[in-house]
């Protein structure tokens, strides 16, 4: 999987570029507050059809223009795509090959890319919400109709939300709680089934940033069974808590409540990593998706990894690095220091200055 080109129009900052890209490593440098992390959030928008900053509509476009344009020329199997956003103040409109797409999962899968960011980090100590979003994103990129289910259980618990907060009766909440039993259900039993995939190879990559022969894992509050099981399972569980439900009107049970664990030697990250085992654990995480995306799909998938090493120590950095050259996928890299990857040969790094929105190629 390799990003050949990209073009933005009107985005952030960014002036108009159609720029080429290296299909090693591709060094996006420049002083803070220039627009470098805009030009990786443009690629992650063509692979995720959001945005890592929660930012959403007007704020893609650049001031004074009513749209932005992102637009992407990507080799997958040997096979070159055009993958294209417009970015309007009310929404996006995706196209594939020159023709929109209907259902925003047939846009995904062209383009995998997989972010490291300096505010990840703090996932790991944070609120359950931030380590759902980065299981939710993994198993996006594994199967883009995750996104459909996960749209679907969504429309299902504002539904059931607006009625709770209108005070229904039970009658009328029923039919919504037994939909919400099924389609939530259904996510949790994706998640489980992601991280039974996923756990060797966790295993596998936090042997490389370790400090010692520590094991990492992630626990999910829900175990696996048939999915009839799961279903009535979850709609005990709101039955149960209806009157409190009723209370606070709020759905009290489900995938958007559960907590994933992380755990370093059966110990929980939250609460006794020290911030050397919880960057471990991340820079695991992520390169425990490349390698089971690269196995799924057969090539390496792209990275994206902004300000990497304002977060890292030298032996962490060099061995995240040592990974990537070893895996000879694409990798982009926003830094203030352009000589950051040594003396590479020319054939296998790019750089790209990027200087009040300017973007040129050294």
């Amino acid at each position: 999987m390799v990003l050949n080109a990209l073009h933005v129009r009107h985005f952030r900052n960014l002036a108009e570029s159609e720029l080429s890209w290296s299909p090693g490593f591709n060094v996006i440098w420049g002083n803070n507050a220039q627009g470098k992390t805009n030009l990786l959030e443009a690629i992650y928008l063509l692979g995720h059809l959001k945005s890592f900053r929660n930012a959403r509509g007007g704020d893609f476009i650049e001031h004074q223009s009513e749209q932005a344009y992102v637009g992407g020329q990507v080799e997958l199997g040997k096979v070159t795509h055009r993958i294209e956003l417009a970015l309007g103040k009310q929404g996006r409109t995706p196209s594939l090959n020159g023709k929109k797409v209907s259902k925003l999962s047939e846009f995904l899968g062209y383009l995998r890319p997989i972010l490291f960011t300096p505010e990840e980090m703090g996932l790991v100590k944070g609120y359950p919400s931030g380590r759902r979003a980065l299981l939710d994103r993994a198993i996006v990129q594994q199967d883009p109709g995750y996104l459909d289910r996960f749209q679907s259980f969504s429309r299902v618990l504002k539904q059931r939300n607006n009625l709770l907060k209108q005070d229904v009766s039970a009658q009328e909440l029923e039919p919504w709680t037994r939909s919400l039993a099924e389609a939530g259900s259904r996510i949790q039993r994706d998640r489980v089934l992601f991280l039974q995939a996923f756990m060797p190879y966790l295993h596998q990559a936090y042997q490389q940033f370790a400090e010692d022969d520590e094991r990492p894992d992630i626990r999910y509050p829900v175990t696996l069974q048939e999915s009839g099981q799961m279903v009535e399972q979850l709609y005990e569980q709101l039955k149960k808590l209806s009157v409190r439900e009723k209370q606070l009107r709020q759905t009290l049970a489900g995938p958007q409540r559960d907590d994933p664990q992380f755990l370093i030697a059966d110990r929980d990250l939250k609460t006794f990593g020290s911030q050397g085992q919880q960057r471990s654990f991340l820079l695991a995480f992520k390169a425990a998706q490349v390698i089971g995306l690269e196995k799924q799909l057969g090539e390496p998938p792209v990275l994206l990894l902004d300000d990497l090493t304002s977060e890292l120590d030298q032996r962490r950095e060099q061995g995240f690095f040592n990974f990537l050259l070893n895996r000879r996928g694409q990798v982009f890299l926003t830094t203030t220091r352009p000589q950051i990857l040594g003396n590479r040969e020319p054939s296998e790094v790019k750089y790209f200055e990027v200087n009040r929105g300017a973007i040129t190629t050294d």
